[in-house]
Order: structure tokens, then C-alpha cells, then sequence
């Protein structure tokens, strides 16, 4: 063979791997546009912002050539949302993750005279229609504008068997917009779902959880604690009882201590209680009772800090053995411990 033919020979080698590589390309190309319109959506964080005053698509684009075309959303937008949303003052009424007792809600709704979300709209409004994944945007926008529409008092329904809420709409949009600075909801209180009558204060606007007929809530998804005492409390030696539970703990996440306090008086009768208490480091919290004076308790720095406290003229520290102080060490992310002192 030539040196001529040899080259030759090389060079069409040479181009036949040169168009096989563009066949390949193309063929990737042609697999990511025909990906199906669900699997495209599910690549895409599309979530709508609470308060989006503009409301844009729900599914942005990059500007890459391989981006889908935005799916088509015929359900009202946000704007008509909130035009359309009544509610009246203290009537809103929420729920999230009730599970087996899914017909509660109706049933509270109608016992006490309140308003869900979709009896606050128009009939039909909220009604699905063909394309189910639109709904679900669709759902999260009038669901933002009842929670901003709502104002006074606002009951939800949560579980108490530690089923997270942090993730559905509730802790995603309703609360933060109900908590919200400016918001025109003032207390929100959580009922059980399984029996209407516990209920506890799961919020409020001025940070007054001070009640006759409700104690404060612990966590969203725990179950309703004791109301408070009635009648006079005994004087003597009375004990504060304590849950420390640790900073970022996975059940609430929270960069703070959180603190579970029960007093009890010299009867061992429950005569003041606080749950779920954010303790910034050495802040003390106050704790209403029967007692006549308030309980104050804090929070060190540190895991394995003391548990400070102070009654009337008295302070001490949970490591205080003249108290009769017995802490105990961290399990799953919480310790109990209590102390004595004169009430």
C-alpha cells in the first residue's frame, strides 16, 4: 500500500469516529427531552413561598436548553385566591396529620362552629379537576390564603404520638403565615383529635400563655397537657420537675434548649406547668402557678450545665444536693430531673 493510501485510509477512520460521537450526542438529547413531563417536575425544588405577592410560575427555569416547558396550570392563582377566601374573626380551623381520626376535623368544625379551609371558599373553587399535580400547587395557595385571611383565635388539630407535621402544609406555609409579624391571628390552640375537650396553647401573639383553662403546649405533634389547678396551693415543700431536652434534637430541631417544667405544691398537687420552652443559655423563663411567687428556671450553656433556678429569695442549681436535686443523664435526646424548695 502507498504512503498516499495509507493516510487516506487514517483519515477516513478518523471520520467515521467523529460522526459516531455526534449520533451518540444526539441520542442523549433526544432521552432527556422525552423524559416524561412527572419525572422533569420531580428534578425541580417548585415549592410557592408563603406571602408571594407576585405568585409566578410555579416551576422556574435555569435557561438551559435542556429545562421543560413549565406545566400547564389552569387552577386560580394566588391573587383570586385571596380575593375569594372569607373567614371570619376566631374561626379558622386547621389540621395536619390526624390520620386514623381523618373525619375529625368535620366533626370539631361542626361542634364548635368553625370554618375549614375549603368551606371558605366559594362552592367549587377548591374542587380538583383532571391534572392532580397542578391541585397539588393549587391546595398550598388557597391554603396560603386562608392562613393569612385567618385572624383572633385559630384551633388546629395535631397528633400526639409524635407523628412529624414539619414537612405537610401546616409546618411548611400555615403556621409561619398565622405566627407571622403583622399577622392578624393573635393565639392559636391545639385539640386533640381524639378527645375535644384537651386543648392547650400552642401560640400566642403577646407570649401570654397564662390561662385558666389551658396550660401551654410542649411540642406541635405531643400529647395535650394537664390544665391548670384549680383552688389554693400548700404551702411547705413543694418540687419542679424537669425535661431538658437537647439543641437540635431530631423531634423539633430547635438551635435552643427546650425545657418541660411541673410544679407541684406540698400536697403533690400539679399547681403550675410549662411545655416546650425555649431556654436561650442563663435567660431564665418564668413559670406562673398557684404559688405566690413565680418560679424562674434557666438553661447553661453546655449538655451537661446545671438547671438554674430561682423562687422568692431562694437560687439554686440542679447539682444542688441541699435541694434534694436528682438529674439524670441524656436518653434519646432528653434528661428528667427535679428539685425540692419551700413554697
Amino acid at each position: 500500500m502507498t504512503l498516499v493510501q495509507r493516510r487516506s485510509s487514517a483519515l477516513w477512520t478518523r471520520l467515521a469516529y467523529i460522526l459516531t460521537a455526534f449520533v451518540l450526542v444526539g441520542c442523549l438529547q433526544s432521552a432527556v427531552v422525552s423524559a416524561s413531563p412527572t419525572q422533569l417536575l420531580s428534578r425541580q425544588n417548585d415549592e410557592i413561598l408563603p406571602n408571594d405577592p407576585q405568585d409566578t410560575d410555579d416551576i422556574g427555569s435555569s435557561g438551559s436548553p435542556f429545562d421543560p416547558a413549565p406545566l400547564e396550570d389552569k387552577y386560580p392563582r394566588l391573587p383570586e385566591c385571596r380575593e375569594k377566601c372569607k373567614v371570619d374573626k376566631d374561626k379558622s380551623l386547621f389540621y395536619s396529620q390526624v390520620g386514623k381520626f381523618q373525619d375529625k376535623p368535620t366533626d370539631f368544625a361542626k361542634k364548635e362552629g368553625l370554618t375549614l379551609v375549603r368551606e371558605a371558599y366559594p362552592a367549587k373553587f377548591t374542587d380538583k379537576r383532571s391534572d392532580s399535580t397542578a391541585y397539588t400547587k393549587f391546595a398550598e395557595r388557597f391554603s396560603i390564603a386562608f392562613s393569612e385571611k385567618t385572624s383572633g383565635i385559630a384551633h388546629v388539630l395535631l397528633p400526639t404520638d409524635g407523628t412529624s407535621v414539619d414537612n405537610r402544609v401546616w409546618g411548611r406555609i400555615e403556621y409561619g403565615n398565622l405566627t407571622r409579624s403583622g399577622g392578624e391571628c393573635t393565639r392559636i390552640i391545639k385539640v386533640d383529635p381524639e378527645d375535644f375537650s384537651k386543648r392547650c396553647i400552642l401560640w400566642d401573639r403577646e407570649g401570654n400563655y397564662k390561662d385558666d383553662n389551658y396550660s401551654r403546649c410542649g411540642l406541635q405533634n405531643q400529647p395535650v397537657p394537664p390544665p391548670p389547678s384549680k383552688g389554693d396551693a400548700q404551702s411547705g415543700t413543694c418540687r419542679v420537675a424537669v425535661t431538658q431536652y437537647q439543641k437540635n434534637e431530631p423531634n423539633f430541631r430547635s438551635p435552643l434548649y427546650r425545657l418541660d417544667i411541673i410544679i407541684r405544691d406540698a400536697g403533690g398537687k400539679i399547681v403550675g406547668n410549662a411545655a416546650g420552652v425555649d431556654a436561650p443559655t442563663d435567660q431564665y423563663v418564668d413559670v406562673t402557678s398557684l404559688l405566690p411567687y413565680i418560679l424562674q428556671v434557666a438553661a447553661g450553656e453546655l449538655d451537661d450545665s446545671a438547671v438554674l433556678f430561682k423562687y422568692g429569695d431562694q437560687s439554686w442549681g440542679s447539682n444542688d444536693q441541699e435541694q434534694n436535686c436528682d438529674f439524670g443523664g441524656y436518653e434519646d435526646g432528653n434528661r428528667d430531673g427535679h428539685c425540692d424548695f419551700q413554697c
